[in-house]
């Protein structure tokens, strides 16, 4: 089983599977996304590209869930609106002209409430954006909806599927749980169906599986290419332990813009309180070198606890090892070192 290099999501795999998977990945793209992961790992702290890495594009701050575990149930993000086309197509076009690895629909909304989301995904692979990756709730797939964003390119799919069961409709309100598994499988049915090289990759987190964790993994291996967890975040109270000694390697790897084109220093600024700039002012290109550059100069000082974004920021917060188990063996993961106990999200919280 590996971890991730960012020590908060954890990779259900055995190095076989892991080395498969970084194989589909790269498939039509091995210079370039072996150039891209030598950035992505090493350069933090140290240099920054010429360019982000990773942008993060939130073309919708809507979401139609109610989820138990979302910091959305706990606090006002200050938007509610889709990203004009006009404005989308602008970032995305300075981004293919910079040869951009990888623009990720995510953030703080679900991206496929976008009505144009089929339009963007086609419009960013024919700028030559080598990965277009989504993140979903996967309430409004279905099959026409799956077919084309395929048929437009769509590099990585990724669904978010807490627990099996009773276990996933506590967290993932109103969703149902048979639905939501028959929407899985109609996606990897058709991806399957148009040969398509589309990675898919569904992610958890820990309270949600902590049970049945063998259980689950198999259900959605069966499925999926890639099967991940996060650790549990306590977005009600805030108690994470902060960690002074923390630079933030996301400085040097990725930048935010949100539905209005607000730039952000990352996408864990949920309210918006440290706006950078806005992307009808400053180019993309221009907020990298500028605005994120002055965030790079903040951390690297030990000034990072002058911004309250990065003060209570999970990355930033203090991890301990916690040892678990599953697929036959024991690993050494993290999780957060909080102020205070937390059971966890769902029917966890009955325990609380």
């Amino acid at each position: 089983m590996r971890r991730s290099e960012t020590l908060v999501q954890f990779s259900c795999e055995s190095t076989f599977e892991y080395l498969k998977n970084e194989y589909k990945r790269a498939r039509g793209k091995v210079l370039p996304y072996a150039w891209n992961r030598l950035q992505w790992k090493y350069w933090p702290k140290r240099k920054a590209p010429s360019f982000p890495l990773n942008v993060d594009i939130e073309v919708s701050s809507r979401c139609q869930l109610q989820c138990d575990h979302c910091f959305r149930q706990y606090m006002s993000i200050g938007e509610d609106d889709l990203m004009g086309l006009d404005l989308y197509k602008k970032i995305v076009t300075e981004c293919g002209e910079y040869r951009l690895f990888t623009l990720k629909f995510s953030m703080r909304g679900e991206p496929l409430l976008h009505p144009d989301m089929v339009e963007m995904v086609r419009y960013a692979k024919d700028c030559g954006i080598r990965e277009v990756w989504i993140n979903t709730n996967g309430a409004a797939l279905n099959k026409k909806l799956d077919r084309d964003l395929i048929n437009a390119g769509v590099d990585w799919i990724t669904m978010s599927f807490d627990g099996l069961g009773r276990m996933y409709e506590s967290i993932r309100k109103p969703l149902k749980y048979e639905e939501s598994l028959e929407k899985l499988k109609e996606l990897r049915m058709i991806r399957d169906e148009l040969h398509a090289r589309t990675f898919l990759n569904v992610q958890t987190i820990w309270s949600a599986i902590k049970d049945n964790p063998d259980e689950y993994i198999g259900a959605m291996k069966a499925i999926v290419d890639r099967v991940a967890y996060n650790p549990d975040m306590d977005y009600k109270d805030f108690s994470f332990v902060p960690d002074d000694s923390f630079i933030c390697p996301r400085l040097w790897q990725r930048i935010a813009i949100t539905s209005s084109g607000n730039y952000l220093k990352c996408p864990s600024d949920f309210k918006m309180e440290e706006v950078l700039g806005n992307a009808k002012d400053y180019s993309v290109k221009e907020a990298w070198d500028m605005l994120q550059g002055r965030q790079r100069q903040l951390h690297q000082t030990g000034h990072k606890k002058d911004s309250p974004v990065c003060e209570r920021c999970h990355h930033g917060a203090k991890k301990k090892k916690t040892d678990i188990s599953f697929g036959g063996e024991e690993r050494h993961d993290y999780t957060f070192d909080y102020k205070k106990p937390f059971a966890g999200c769902g029917l966890n919280r009955d325990k609380e």
